[in-house]
């Protein structure tokens, strides 16, 4: 529908989902598309305005989907709370903004020790972290200190294994201005693979 830049395998711009009459999309998506070695990788997203959402920001923004699973794993598994523990509402909300504070406690002093190690945020490990922080407090010791003091000889500081995303700069010509075609169209879905269901 519109291309916003194009410069080899590397493509941003609008398309229309469904190539045949009878099985197409109401709005146009964004399709962005690079070439990294072999891979040609190809990314849809609804955010169609590039200067919003740059081409390099999609690759790492798509990397980035499953980091709520983290922030559920550091809940259920690192801070152990699997499971609330009452019949009465009130007390399972308090639980529940309790776990949620001590979490994003725990993310900042995280970060704090990465920006003082001067390392990726990734490279602190967030189960020794959560082990060891409040022995080290007990104790009273600075633990954000102790990890970029000690944390690269002890393992708290370790390189990461998270697959780095990496994505070419953004094409300097962008072709922003969309001419006056419709970014809407009347939507037609087959429902080939759709079973309808009667309801009384």
């Amino acid at each position: 529908m519109h291309t916003f830049a194009q410069h080899g395998d590397t493509f941003d711009g609008l398309v229309w989902l469904g190539a045949y009459r009878s099985d197409r999309a109401a709005h146009p998506v964004r399709l962005v598309q690079f070439r990294l070695g072999n891979d040609l990788c190809r990314y849809l997203t609804n955010v169609r305005d590039p200067q919003q959402l740059p081409l390099d920001e999609v690759a790492r923004l798509y990397a980035r989907r499953w980091d709520i699973e983290m922030a559920f794993q550091l809940i259920k598994q690192h801070l152990g709370r699997s499971l609330w523990w009452s019949t009465k509402d009130s007390v399972i909300h308090q639980q529940l903004y309790a776990i949620l504070i001590i979490a994003q406690i725990v993310q900042g002093l995280r970060l704090e020790i990465a920006a003082r190690a001067g390392v990726d945020v990734f490279d602190v490990s967030l189960p020794l972290l959560v082990r060891y922080l409040p022995l080290f407090a007990a104790q009273g010791e600075d633990p954000v200190a102790l990890f970029v003091e000690r944390g690269r000889l002890a393992g708290f500081i370790r390189p990461s294994r998270r697959i780095v995303i990496h994505a070419p700069d953004p094409p300097l010509a962008y072709a922003i201005s969309i001419s006056e075609r419709p970014i809407r169209r009347t939507p037609r879905y087959a429902e080939r693979r759709c079973q309808r269901t009667k309801t009384n």
